[in-house]
């Protein structure tokens, strides 16, 4: 079998294949350590304000201008990313596969059969990208549907028959705590997915003292919902899913029209095709078969002959790094760091599914070209849910003293979050708007926050503060990394220059 890549590839492809894996930018060794003495102090004071907790800080500053290191404390400490491991899966993803990437899923026809064929596309139906463009998780089956009736197909005798496996067949990391995985952080990863393979429910007030009635997105039969929730009770909904099915359990009160979280599926390509096959039925399209899974795409190959294709569902690169970055969505970050290992094994000569330890390859084949030095990273999964990823602070920084040299920079840093803004720095920050770009980073006991910072004189900083060993709340770290930031927006290398200059 052939995993033929939809679309095209960056063009650092071919250059990973050269010998020495080290072509490319001048290489982050040659940042120079020349501390600012004031700046340390202050920023010391303030990131290691709460160490009498136990807590332990890994950081490191950068002035992008002079390529200075300005502060830096246990920068080469191995520590625990959280979500700051979705800049190392990003910028892999983006150096590699290119700002013009299409991450595309299939609907084709073979004889009598209906086929889903995935490449490893996160985004279909998913809601926030929806929105975007003016739709619902829904549209993307609507659109189906109608790319149906126009080809004059009302009936599928034969089978809905689906492929998802451009990745391997772990749609779970084994690092990942067993009690995440019913909640949608920790949604199985596939080579075809939908709706974040998570299930949406809205549960609506009926008759005091009566149960609530809900709704389900995407409409699935394999889900069972108990329904528990009264309304008019006095007390908060809550949704539960049990261990290892698709079984949901809703309770509490309710007085008024409430989304519940989101919850994982237990199988994301039959998820997939039995919520289309069901949406099929409801627009008037019988299938008359089962829903099987096929070891095999059609025709071979990840992209179906062209005279089999019905519709295509296209994501494009920046989308997919604005769920990974700014929304920190894991499900986006674990299939791009499959993916980017899929892409990388086949430019080696290696036909193989997307999987965590190809995503490794290709993560640390994009640190030897930057010369960056990867002896303390550890690669567990693409997100930074496992417990089992560790990086420094040194590493984080110069990822992003190398993605500020990238030509594709500018793609880059629209996907990180902005105080004020859309995105997980949306409460935070909100005076440094347009001065802060960043990815934050949440796992129990860490905090953590890296980027980049635009100071008010026109300088440009790169920032990695990481917490570790954070015994109860995180908020008070949140704070410290907050009035850090803003201390880096105010720091101006001139009164330093002068104030060294007072004391000579």
């Amino acid at each position: 079998m052939r995993f033929s890549r939809p679309k095209r590839f960056g063009p650092v492809v071919a250059a990973l294949l050269t010998v020495g894996l080290l072509v490319g930018f001048a290489g982050c060794s040659a940042t120079q350590t020349i501390h600012d003495p004031v700046l340390c102090s202050q920023l010391g004071e303030i990131l290691n304000r709460n160490a009498d907790t136990g807590a332990m800080i890994s950081a490191r500053v950068v002035d992008l201008a002079s390529g200075t290191e300005l502060y830096a404390s246990n920068e080469d400490v191995a520590v625990m990313p959280a979500s700051n491991m979705k800049l190392v899966t990003s910028s892999t993803g983006l150096d590699l596969l290119g700002p013009d990437y299409k991450f595309e899923t299939y609907l084709a026809r073979d004889g009598d059969d209906l086929w889903i064929i995935g490449t490893g596309d996160p985004a279909v139906g998913d809601n926030p990208l929806a929105k975007r463009r003016g739709g619902t998780t829904m549209t993307v089956f609507d659109d189906w549907v109608k790319a149906l009736k126009q080809k004059g197909i009302n009936h599928v005798s034969g089978d809905l028959v689906y492929y998802e496996g451009a990745f391997d067949a772990y749609h779970f990391h084994d690092t990942w705590d067993h009690d995440d995985l019913v909640h949608w952080y920790a949604a199985p990863v596939s080579g075809l997915n939908f709706n974040d393979n998570c299930v949406d429910i809205t549960i609506s007030p009926t008759a005091d003292g009566q149960p609530v009635s809900y709704t389900v997105t995407p409409p699935f039969d394999d889900l069972v919902v108990v329904n528990e929730c009264i309304t008019g009770k006095d007390e908060e909904p809550t949704i539960n899913r049990m261990p290892h099915a698709n079984v949901v359990v809703i309770g509490g009160g309710c007085s008024k029209t409430k989304a519940l979280k989101s919850k994982p599926v237990t199988d994301p390509g039959e998820f997939f095709a039995g919520a289309f096959r069901r949406h099929l039925a409801n627009n008037g399209i019988v299938v008359d078969g089962e829903v099987r899974s096929s070891p095999t795409p059609l025709g071979d190959s990840l992209i179906p002959p062209a005279g089999a294709i019905i519709a295509t569902h296209t994501t494009t690169m920046p989308e997919v790094l604005w769920r990974i970055n700014k929304s920190s969505q894991n499900l986006f970050a674990e299939c791009m760091c499959k993916l980017s290992g899929r892409v990388f094994d086949e430019a080696s000569g290696h036909q193989r599914p997307g999987s965590w330890a190809g995503g490794e390859r290709a993560i640390r084949a994009f640190m030897r070209k930057n010369r960056i030095d990867d002896s303390k990273l550890k690669v567990a999964d693409g997100s930074g849910l496992s417990r089992g990823n560790n990086v420094t602070a040194h590493l984080i920084s110069d990822i992003l003293i190398a993605m500020h040299k990238h030509k594709d920079f500018e793609v880059f840093r629209a996907s990180l979050a902005e105080p004020g803004e859309t995105g997980t720095l949306g409460s935070r920050m909100k005076k440094l708007n347009g001065n802060v770009f960043a990815k934050t980073g949440y796992i129990r006991g860490v905090r953590a926050l890296s980027g980049y910072v635009h100071t008010k004189n026109d300088r440009w900083l790169v920032f990695s503060f990481i917490y570790n060993k954070i015994p109860g709340s995180v908020q008070p770290f949140n704070d410290l990394q907050n009035e850090a930031c803003e201390l880096l927006y105010n720091w101006d290398p001139e009164k330093v220059e002068t104030a060294k200059g007072d004391e000579v």
